[in-house]
Formats: structure tokens, C-alpha cells, sequence
């Protein structure tokens, strides 16, 4: 089985630290789209002053989608 990878990247607020986006409005969204929640990544971004949560995704795909060569 072969498997494909999706990055979400959510900002976090420079004076809180709080993710601006709600994380799981994302997660629920992504998993309805047979997403996997895999991990979460902290970074910082140095040519920004807040740090950056990517939230990191992953699915299988199909047996017929790589089976043409893909």
C-alpha cells in the first residue's frame, strides 16, 4: 500500500502564543477527507516573529491510482 502526505501549516498569534486557527475545525475537516492525523510539528519561522504549528496528514491512495504508471 502506498500512502500520500498532506502539511497544514496554522499560525500561531505573536502575543499569545495561541494558534490563531482552530486545530480542530482542521482535524475534523482533513479526517472527513480520509486524512489521518499523524503528528504535529512546533516551528519557527525566523523571517516572522511567531512561530508556525503543521499539523501533518497522511491517507492511502488507491490501488488504481498508482497502478497506471502514477
Amino acid at each position: 500500500m502506498k500512502y500520500e502526505y498532506k502539511v497544514v501549516t496554522l499560525k500561531r498569534s505573536m502575543w499569545s502564543g495561541k494558534v490563531r486557527a482552530d486545530y480542530l475545525e482542521a482535524l475534523n475537516e482533513y479526517g472527513k477527507e480520509g486524512w489521518q492525523f499523524k503528528m504535529f510539528a512546533d516551528k519557527y519561522v525566523v523571517s516572522e516573529p511567531y512561530k508556525r504549528v503543521e499539523l501533518i496528514f497522511e491517507r492511502a491512495i488507491p490501488s488504481t491510482k498508482f497502478s497506471h504508471g502514477l
